[in-house]
């Protein structure tokens, strides 16, 4: 099982675990230091005493030093029967007097020995030892001289009395451990229950329930909780949206599918060639216009809020979109008599949006423009750029007839079509308001002008421009 699939709370635990366990490692480092110190400072006060016993019997005869050991001294050492003590008196100038003539010297860096007494760790015949060196004098009339005392001690009953408090040490070290482990197990347990109680509040959800969550959620799942909500809201847009696809894919397209059935079974009845040629003749345009009210309809339902196209924002040109539809567009015009230019801004237009959808928006603008206006009209598609308020507005202008007052606050509506559209109406009164529905979704809006001066109509939207170095989706 992949580590990032395993359970929360054995994470949880694991992780706080390994930060325990690694301070517990340094914790002990620590009393192992502190106990070796600790023994060591006990010991080596026995240390000085045996060097000081035998320094107090030290004497100058006849200006030679001679020593009387008081084994009494050494023998306060060797409490352990393992451990055993070593003792060496020599001159001031390093000259043997008695004892163990082979015991380690005193390290040059407590040379030369004063009053003090120094303490150091050396090895003798294969063991480790510890060994407390002092220096005094002693006189007599005539002579004054410096000697040195030397008492070693093998380290067993040090050794075993810092293995005692280290391991000690690591038995609470591990008794806290598992004790914070246990604690922990419960404690994120317990902590998880509003988890625990959220899931089975949206277990008992339906499929079609999308409503906001409400409940109470610890602070750090509430940006969780925030964004499965935002989720729902989105689904539950995306959800109304392929409704009303169906339903009004279902209602709209029942009625012209029945007809081109009707006349496909009119055209299996009929003998006469002529009226099988008429026929045909209506099967095509009912076609031609069921498959518009098809495209329209998707093209509706990609631009609602959450449309079936669902794509993030990014960064498109106007300008070459508007170019590119108007150049696609001017066949039909051609063959509609109709002229139908470009004018205005030749550069780059960059805006944040869906080139799909603003592709769309101005494909149902210049058709509607082509379907109502007459031979011999003129239709304009323009781009002006403001560059003081960073905008760049889109333009389809006619000189058609217009839009009578009473239909202009309702050709925004779906479905709502101007009966006297000419004999080129191929519509299905969702051009305008799916061009409605892009603007919406863009952040702008679509504006209906009727000029006084001349018949025709001016629709525009205006875009937000980007800076021409800006390159991000949203």
């Amino acid at each position: 099982m992949k580590w990032r699939n395993r359970s929360l709370r054995r994470r949880l635990v694991i992780w706080l675990l390994i930060p325990l366990l690694v301070v517990s490692s340094l914790m002990l480092l620590e009393v192992r230091s502190n106990a070796i110190r600790s023994t060591n400072q006990a010991f080596d006060r026995a240390l000085l005493s045996s060097a000081l016993a035998i320094a107090d019997r030290v004497v100058l005869i006849g200006g030679q030093i001679e020593v009387d050991v008081p084994y009494v001294a050494l023998e306060m050492l060797t409490s352990a029967a393992e451990d055993r003590v070593f003792y060496q008196v020599s001159t001031g100038q390093g000259e043997f007097i008695t004892g163990y003539e082979d015991l380690p010297p005193v390290p040059e860096s407590f040379l030369p020995l004063r009053e003090e007494p120094v303490f150091y760790d050396a090895v003798y015949n294969g063991e480790t030892v510890r060994i407390g060196a002092l220096s005094r004098y002693v006189a007599s009339v005539r002579k004054a001289t410096r000697f040195q005392v030397l008492v070693a001690e093998t380290m067993g009953t040090r050794a075993r009395l810092s293995e005692d408090i280290l391991a000690s040490a690591a038995a609470r070290q591990i008794v806290l451990i598992v004790i914070a482990a246990i604690i922990v197990w419960f404690g994120i347990g317990q902590g998880l229950k509003p988890l625990a109680r959220l899931e089975e509040a949206l277990n008992r959800r339906s499929p079609s329930d999308l409503r906001p969550i409400m409940h109470d959620a610890p602070i750090e799942v509430r940006h969780l909780v925030g964004a499965i909500n935002q989720l729902f809201g989105r689904l539950e847009n995306s959800l109304k949206t392929m409704q009303r696809f169906t339903a009004d894919a279902a209602h709209q397209l029942r009625t012209p599918l029945a007809a081109l059935r009707t006349q496909a079974e009119l055209g299996q009845r009929e003998k006469n060639p002529e009226k099988i040629h008429q026929i045909m003749d209506t099967i095509a345009s009912s076609t031609r216009q069921t498959s518009h009210l098809a495209n329209q309809l998707l093209a509706s339902a990609r631009a609602g809020p959450e449309g079936l196209a669902g794509r993030p924002f990014s960064k498109i040109d106007l300008y070459e979109i508007t170019r590119s539809v108007t150049g696609a567009k001017v066949p039909v015009a051609i063959d509609r008599g109709i002229d139908l230019g470009y004018e205005g801004l030749t550069g780059p237009a960059p805006i944040l949006g869906d080139a799909t959808l603003i592709e769309e928006l101005l494909k149902n603008l210049v058709h509607n423009a082509l379907v109502y206006c007459p031979e011999g009209s003129a239709v304009t598609v323009r781009l002006e750029r403001d560059e003081k308020a960073k905008t760049v507005t889109l333009t389809v202008e006619d000189n058609g007839p217009g839009i009578a007052p009473e239909h202009s606050k309702d050709v925004f509506k779906r479905f709502y079509r101007i009966s006297d559209a000419g004999e080129h109406d191929e519509g299905c009164g969702l051009g305008l308001s799916i061009v409605k529905e892009i603007a919406e979704r863009h952040d702008t809006k679509i504006i209906l002008q009727q000029p006084d001066s001349h018949s025709g109509c001016i629709f525009s939207v205006c875009f937000q421009l980007l800076d021409e170095s800006t390159d991000r989706n949203v």
